[in-house]
Parts: C-alpha cells; structure tokens; sequence
C-alpha cells in the first residue's frame, strides 16, 4: 500500500479534510531519496514513508516483518524476531544486499555481516518514521546500498516531550512493554531515554524432508549422500540435528543389500530438543520460564542533545540490546543473549554534519543446533576404557554398530529376545559405565531388505541418549558452552557448539550541501575500520583456526582487520519552472582487500499539473557491493562440510555434483574446476515510474526495472582442500589420496563451500504499482501489486538466492467508522516459489494471511487500547525454507503518549 501519514482533523468538514490531506502529501518533505529536501512526490526513486501515526494503527508483532505489506517489499522471516526485507528480489535470511539504518546509523550485526530484524534499531515508541529507498542507492549510502536502503527516524526530544509508555501480552507467552521519556532542559539541552522488553515462545522449526543430494540448479547439496525421506536407513533431514551419516563398503554386509553399499543415518534430535534449555543455560528471558526457547531483546538507549544554535545541534546516544532468536544459513544457529552496544557522536547543522558512531557485537551464549546433536552423538558413552581394554564407542558408532548386528540378523537367520550383542551398547542415562545390549524382541529371519533396514533403524534409535536424563544435560550443557575441541570423557574428540565471537566497526562520516541559485551541491565521505575476533570459531583466526597467520597481509593470529572508504557527490538543477529536476551523484569507494570502485546514479524527475501531481520519473544507478566480512574470512566446519572465506588465492578442486537434476548421472563429476578469489558484485539497473494524484484523494504509484548482474556472488560447493591447492586422489565411494588423510591434516581433500562470482551475467526485472484512495474519513481503501522476475537459466550450478515470488498482492481497508475508534485490515498474498539457502532448497507454497488491528483512544488520558493479530487465519507461513512457519499472533495492548 501507498505509505501516506495518517491525521486526526477534529471540527473539520468532510471535504476540507480531503483537501487538507491532498495538500499535505503533496507537500510532504523526504531526505532519505537523494540526501536532501525534496517533496516525497517528487523523487527520482521509488521510495515509501511510513509514520509513527500508522505504526501504532497497523497490526504487528515485528516491525520488519510488517514491511511485508508494502509494494516491492519482501521479508525472510528465520523465527520470531529474526526477519529481513529486500528490495528488487534476492530475498535471504542475510538481506546482504540492502542497508539498514537507524538515524544514519548503520545497525548490521559487525559479525555475520546481516541485520537481525530490528534488535538493534529504533523502538516503535520513539520511530517518527521509516523510509524505505527502492533499487540501487550505492552512489549515496554506500556500497552494500545495492537493491535498498531502509532509514528510521526518531523523534526528536526537543519536538516530542514526556513520558510514553506501552505494553501488551498475547498468545505463546508473548509480553512487550516499552517506555520512552524525553526532557528538554533550560532551551539548550535535552535528554531522552528509551527502554523495551520483549519475550514470547519461538517458532520452532519440524521439517522432516531430506536436503537435496543436488539443487534444482544442478548444485551440490550439502549432503550429496543424502538418502531420500522415508528411506528405512535413515535420511538427513533439514529439521533434524545430529543425523549423521556413513556409507557401508563391507563386503560382507553389503552382500545382504544386493551387493550394493548403503548409507546409514542416525536418528538425530528435532529442534526443540536442540534449542530448548534448562536454567543453567543462561535463559536472559525468562518472566514465562516454562522452558521453551525464547524469542526476546531487551534495550536501553539513553542520549544527550545540545542545541548550540537555532541551526547547530550535538548528539551523544547509547545503546545496549540484548537478544534471542534462531537464524538460518548454512545451518540453523540459536542465538542466545547476543548482546550489542552502540555509541554515536554527532554534529548537525541544516547544512552539514560529521557523524562517528561504532557497534560492538558479542558472541553471548549463541550456538550451532547441529553442532550440539553432533557433539552428543560423536561423544564417548562413557569415561574410561572396556575390559578388553578399548575406549568405549561413541553414541554415533553405537549407533551403527547395533543397526548392522539387526540388519544382519533380519536378513539371515534371525536373534531371539534377550539375545545379547556383541560390542553394542545401551546408553546409561546417568553417565556410568554402560550395560551390553539385548534385544528387547525377537529378530526374524529371511526378512526383505526395506523390511530389515527400517527394523534396524527402530532398534537402533533406542540406544541414543535420552533426551531430558541427567547424562543428556550434562553432555548437553558441555557441548553447548564448549569453544573449540573440548575434553568430553577424557578424550578430545568433540567440538563445541559455541562461538567464542566478538567484533566492532567504527564508522566516520561527513556531509556538507551548498544552494546556488537552482544548482544544489552535496558532498561527502565516510570511512569504516572492521575488528573480527572468534578464537577460531567462526572465522579464520585465533587459536583454534587451523588458517596460517599473517596471509595476504590480515593479521590473523588472533583478529581480523578489514576497512573501506569512500567520497561521495550529487549536482541537482531544476529547469522549465522547477518542474524538471536533473541530477547526477556518483561515489569513489576504497576497499581493502578489493581496490577501487565507482557507483554513478543519474535521474530525472518531470512534474505536470497545476499542483505538480503527476510525477514522471527515469533513473539509472550502478552500484557495487564488498563482499560481507563472513564471505571473505569464515571458517565454520560442520564434520561434513567445510565452509570457508574467498578471499586469499581462490580454490582448485573437483566438482561434487555427481547427479544432475533430472536424476541422470553428471559426465562432469570429480572433473577439475578453478575458483578465483572473490570480487566485488555489480549491478547496472534503470527504472522508470510514475507518482500522481488522479483525483481527490486517490493516489498511485509504479514503476518498471530491469537490472544486470556482474560478477554476481553466489555459493559453490566442491571437493577441495583447505589451502586452495588441487585435491589428489578420488573422495568416493572409498576415499583415496588428500581425501584419506585424518581429520587433523589440514591438507586433507573434502567436501567444502564458498562464495564465487558467477561467471555471467544475472538478469532480473520487476513491476510495483499500488493504489490508496481516501473515500472518507470511515473507509480508507488501498492495493498493491508486485511482478518480480530473474532469468533462471543465466547460472546454472550457483545458488544464487532470487528467493523472490512472482506475485504479491496486498489488499487493505481502514479508517475511523467512531469517534475515538480507528480499524487497520490487510489481506496479503504471494504465489509459490523456490527459496534457495546454503543448507538447502526447497519450494515455499504460495499461502495468505489475514492482518487486523481495532484501536481505541481515550484523549482524557492520552492514551490508547489496541486489539489486532498476524496471520490471523494460521495459515502456514513458511517463509524460510528449512524455518518454521510464522503461525497466528493475537494480542491485547494499551499505550499511554506524551504525559
């Protein structure tokens, strides 16, 4: 829908309302688009405004994923609180390619190089308003400005004085209670302080489905092995943490499957049993402690104004946020108590600024779900050694062992109850020494090969630890906490769960804008230093990281060390009246580990009619992105899969796709492949639109892109070695060569993924158009309707993530049918889609959801009741292939503002 502020016109006749309206939105000023003052109607860009007035009139339960009821806009929603929009396609759980900013400052998470929905942002009691810049805007904001550019605005303590207060509950234990307080001091400073907690049950993830031995786009899967779901021997699937697999070669065995090797997996944990804690966690949220994983973030957010001068002010804030949730990429992570602080200085003039801010992000108690199930299952069953003089096995290797003894004897002559097996164990759920193993039930012989698998795999699941005994906490909470190889029963052979991350940017930056005559002049700069610190446990650094210290000139014995830098401009003039507006702006930016680079934008804005209501816009951009901190430096081993930075020499390995999509065998299997060393991702883009008032109080808006991709970043999977160098010997069925070699030689061939740049050209288009029209003050009525679209074929064997549907329709009413009561409904639509993640691919069901919102103020009070709810139909809203659906939130809330 249209984003157009919504007014309380009190004693005003009907029709001076709807003129009032129409003068005010023509009117109505916006920065964000070009940097500088220009009515919102005519910007060179697609751009929408949302304010604070509809904020608290629209239906929500996380101010990112309302964004979704916008023309153009898509969210990837991981869990509750863990959501992120893009703009023109390329949607992802990582919105790499969009920025996000919070009073220009920029809040991506200084770690993963992505924004955790609004952890770090402005609370919703102190947002004036949001704007979102559509498309390539690198000339202005940089160079991951590269499909769009989010801006909230907070209220100015000077303009919004008082206490405000709010707070609501709603099902799945959810509360959210915010405050804000603002205090002019003398007529020079000010003061204002912000506040909010928030916890509710997650959204937990149960998709049984088996990851793709190969993508749709004849890539790797990230367990090519994979058996198919509902294979009687087990399969790995998205949802489940720990089910490992292995291939079996005996002769001996195999001989009892035809003579054809088989693939084992054990049963593994869901992710409720991965995610939720006890007590001892560490549980930050816990005023419902049922224990259940928590969604929650709790800030606070003091700062300090000075008003120097009537046009110079100075700035000091703080932040602190506190936050849960469950993020998806490679794997599914809980991110337990991630904590950030923000310090930003800042002095602003009506024609300049320097700004310096950083954000400071910590690790907390944040761990990978299927590290954790890993960690048990690859876990001793106990310490100390057999009688005979051996370790005991591992829970996995249990696993295995018993599932060969029972597929064994189903396949031949049969066990009888209580028969005892050799070298197979029970699970003792205390941790002591562990009993043998006898079958709780006779094995009959002479059974089919389907017959006798899934009986073994039923028997074999019985011998994992318990979920919820004391033996399962003690490992659970070990593995949980663990950083690097941890002893577990006197050995070193786990990994721990946790990352040990810590990491900071500092960003400095200035403006300044000059008027001349209709010349208009801005200029600028800024400059960013990052700091990545993990132990080894996230990227390629410190003592637990297996990468040479002090390659390419990165420090890396114990930190990484990364800026970039850029010089921005723009020239605007108005000819013909004012009624065209030409401007062009451009940005020279410095990389570090990638040279130079320059994003040009050019624009057009022709306005006709007697109030300059029908606006005709054309623009073209070219803009860079650097690739994120995690593509060039991650170092993150799943056992499995090596997932590792690009941004040294590049790799020579084998292709790993040994099928193709329709099932036929690859020719081009194990065949050398070269990877070069990543580079910066381009894309040329155009677009052209068209803003205008109709007639009284209807309004609409749309434009047509088409965009090019250059060196597009994508992701690949191959056999290689860690080093880059070529891999010898064959990875399958029995391993040969580099892929022989033990787990601890660095030089051992394995299945590994990294980023890459395609190596052609990325071809996307798209058409937005919406329409709002204020037929009275009882009945508000808008629409809005996107058509995204990429060239599927242009690069084979990449995920490149368009993530986007085809389709996206948005219905909406609202308005005030009473006095002091105001109603906000919207019906949205998408159609289905295939959404690409590194763990793995899969289609998202086209599906609708039902958002309503009733308020009620009470002006005597200054305050306000509101009932409303998402997806109110639970419709099952899966937006993350591999993440839960985002089911029905229905809450009670009260608001109390400027007392």
């Amino acid at each position: 829908m249209l984003t157009i502020t919504e007014f309380s016109f009190a004693q005003i006749s009907t029709s001076k309302k709807s003129l009032l309206l129409d003068t005010l939105y023509l009117k109505e000023v916006i920065i964000s688009a070009s940097r500088t003052a220009e009515p919102i109607m005519e910007t060179p860009v697609t751009v929408e405004r949302i304010s604070s007035l509809q904020l608290q009139k629209q239906p929500s339960s996380e101010f990112i994923s309302s964004l979704s009821r916008l023309k153009g806009v898509d969210v990837s929603q991981s869990s509750w609180l863990i959501t992120s929009f893009s703009t023109r396609g390329f949607n992802s759980s990582k919105a790499e390619r969009v920025v996000q900013l919070a009073d220009y400052v920029d809040v991506t998470s200084p770690t993963a190089s992505l924004y955790y929905g609004n952890w770090v942002g402005i609370g919703e009691l102190d947002l004036e308003s949001a704007d979102i810049v559509y498309g390539a805007n690198s000339a202005l904001y940089g160079s991951n400005a590269f499909n769009g550019v989010l801006l909230m605005h907070s209220k100015d303590p000077f303009k919004y004085q008082g206490l405000s207060a709010s707070l609501r509950g709603g099902n799945r234990s959810m509360i959210d209670g915010q405050i804000r307080w603002a205090k002019v001091l003398g007529n020079r400073w000010a003061i204002k302080f912000n506040a909010n907690y928030f916890e509710a049950d997650e959204f937990l993830s149960s998709n049984n489905a088996a990851i793709k031995r190969v993508t749709s786009g004849g890539l790797a899967g990230s367990d090519p092995l994979n058996n198919a779901t509902g294979n009687p021997a087990g399969w790995n699937a998205i949802n489940r943490y720990g089910d490992a697999g292995t291939t079996v070669t005996n002769a001996a065995l195999t001989a009892l499957n035809n003579n054809a090797n088989y693939r084992i997996y054990t049963l593994g944990y869901t992710e409720a049993e991965m995610a939720n804690w006890s007590e001892s966690s560490g549980n930050p949220f816990k005023l419902f402690n049922n224990g259940k994983y928590k969604a929650g973030n709790y800030r606070l957010n003091p700062s300090l104004h000075w008003q120097i001068s009537p046009k110079l002010r100075a700035v000091y804030e703080y932040k602190l946020a506190v936050s849960n949730g469950i993020f998806q990429s490679t794997s599914r992570y809980a991110q337990r108590g991630m904590k950030y602080d923000l310090h930003r200085i800042e002095l602003k003039s009506d024609k300049w600024f320097v700004r310096a801010y950083t954000v400071f992000d910590y690790g907390g108690k944040a761990y990978d779900l299927n590290s954790l199930a890993g960690g048990l299952l690859n876990a001793p069953m106990a310490v100390g050694t057999q009688p005979n003089g051996n370790r005991y096995p591992t829970f996995a290797a249990n696993y295995y062992a018993l599932w060969n003894q029972v597929f064994t004897a189903a396949r031949t002559t049969g066990l009888a109850s209580g028969a005892v097996l050799p070298n197979v164990f029970a699970a003792n759920p205390n941790g002591g020494v562990p009993t043998s193993y006898t079958l709780p039930q006779p094995i009959a012989g002479g059974q089919p090969i389907e017959a006798a698998q899934a009986l073994a795999s039923q028997l074999a699941a019985g011998v994992q630890l318990p979920v919820g005994s004391s033996y399962f906490n003690q490992l659970r909470e070990q593995i949980v906490n663990g950083v690097g190889l941890i002893d577990v029963n006197g050995t070193k052979t786990v990994r721990g769960a946790a990352f040990a991350n810590t990491a900071r940017f500092w960003d400095i930056s200035a403006q300044h804008e000059w008027t001349i005559e209709k010349l208009n002049i801005i200029a600028g700069a800024s400059y960013r230093t990052h700091l990545l610190q993990s132990a080894g446990t996230l990227f390629s650094d410190g003592p637990n990281s297996p990468i040479s210290p002090n390659t390419n000139d990165i420090q890396r014995r114990d930190r990484i060390v990364n800026w970039d830098g850029g010089a921005y401009g723009q020239l605007r003039y108005a000819v013909w009246q004012n009624r065209l507006k030409l401007a062009a702006a451009g940005r020279f930016d410095r990389f570090r580990n990638f040279g130079s680079r320059f994003s040009p934008r050019f624009s057009a804005v022709l306005s006709l009619g007697d109030n300059r209501q029908h606006n005709f816009r054309i623009n073209y951009a070219q803009a860079y992105r650097q690739p994120a901190q995690l593509d060039q430096f991650i170092y993150l081993d799943f056992g499995t899969l090596l997932v590792a930075g690009n941004v040294e020499k590049g790799y020579q390995g084998l292709n790993a796709v040994s099928a193709l999509p329709n099932g036929q065998p690859n020719p081009d299997f194990l065949k050398p492949i070269t990877l070069k060393k990543i580079a910066p991702e381009q894309v040329n883009t155009w677009e052209i639109g068209y803003r205008a008032q109709l007639i009284k109080g209807l309004y609409v808006d749309m434009s047509f892109y088409r965009s090019w991709y250059n060196d597009f970043i994508g992701t690949l999977r191959f056999f290689g070695r860690e080093d880059g160098e070529a891999p010898a010997g064959v990875p399958l069925p029995i391993a040969s060569g580099d892929f022989a070699k033990p787990a601890a030689d660095r030089t051992r061939g394995r299945l590994m993924q990294t980023w890459v740049n395609a190596d052609r050209q990325v071809r996307t288009q798209g058409f937005m158009g919406s329409v709002e029209y204020f037929w009275n003050k009882k009945l508000n009525m808008n629409a809005n309707y996107t058509w995204s679209h990429i060239n599927e074929n242009d690069v084979p064997g990449l995920i490149v993530g368009f993530n986007t549907p085809a389709h996206k329709v948005n219905i909406g009413i609202a308005g005030e049918p009473f006095k002091n009561t105001s109603y906000t409904v919207n019906y949205r639509h998408i159609s289905g889609y295939t959404y690409f993640m590194p763990v793995d691919e899969g289609f998202i069901n086209a599906f609708g959801t039902v958002d309503a919102q009733v308020n009620y103020r009470l002006p005597k009070v200054k305050s306000s009741l509101r009932l409303g709810g998402t997806n109110l139909m639970n419709t099952n809203a899966v937006q993350v292939y591999g993440a839960a659906a985002i089911g029905r939130v229905v809450y009670l809330g009260w608001t109390v503002e400027g007392i």
